[in-house]
């Protein structure tokens, strides 16, 4: 699997030990660093999701596909057409217009039939860390739960998620479970391969933190550098 990060992560963290480390965003407003992959409360399609697509007017061009590792989907009439990373009502809309472009009125429907297989990498202060693996799509909680949930004393306000966006650039988040039952709480979707980070207590500098985590990784992927 290549899946050329860590070496993302080193860069990241390397190159911020200049300044001041940024801090991870709220989710309440746009939880996105500049460029990077959004930290969503809403299932985002990814490769391997399996969509079907329905025409009320047109029944020849009901059809359901995988999404494929580019994130593309290969329809009739309309070829290719990137949808990864669109939530289902985006990935809808531009379905719709780019059908409107060679029939009249298609309003077709877009329906999650099939979730991909997750894979996310929680570690920290949990009591069994390591690879989780799901059939259905694991909020943060979710993930910490499979993996036994958090030791006594857990510092579950500055969960980190560390993501690896399309070109490779890996940014960190900061969520804040609250009493770890969800209720005031932030506990977003992961995507495969993300990595949950439980500290036991308040990282005292983040990028020190990164730069040697980076350095003792225990994850049990196998990583190329590209």
């Amino acid at each position: 699997m290549r899946l050329g990060w860590l070496f993302g992560i080193a860069l990241l963290a390397i190159a911020s030990l200049g300044g001041c480390a940024p801090s991870g965003p709220s989710l309440e407003g746009p939880a996105v660093f500049p460029g990077g992959v959004p930290v969503t409360d809403e299932h985002t399609l990814a490769p391997n999701d399996e969509i079907e697509v329905r025409f009320p007017y047109y029944p020849d061009l009901n059809d359901r596909v995988l999404v494929g590792p580019d994130g593309r989907l290969s329809l009739q009439m309309v070829n290719s057409v990137t949808v990864g990373g669109l939530t289902v009502g985006q990935a809808t809309k531009l379905l719709n217009e780019r059908y409107a472009q060679v029939i009249k009125d298609p309003n077709l429907t877009v329906t999650l039939r099939t979730y991909a297989p997750q894979e996310i990498f929680v570690d920290g202060w949990v009591n069994n860390p390591g690879l989780v693996r799901s059939d259905v799509p694991l909020t943060v909680s979710r993930a910490l739960a499979q993996a036994g949930g958090v030791k006594s004393g857990a510092h579950t306000d500055d969960v980190l998620i560390l993501r690896r966006s399309s070109d490779n650039k890996i940014f960190y988040y900061e969520v804040s479970l609250g009493n770890f039952a969800g209720a005031g709480g932030q506990d977003p979707l992961l995507k495969s391969y993300d990595v949950v980070y439980v500290p036991q207590t308040v990282l005292g500098s983040l990028n020190d933190f990164l730069v040697n985590y980076v350095r003792n990784v225990p994850f049990y992927f196998q990583y190329t550098i590209q």
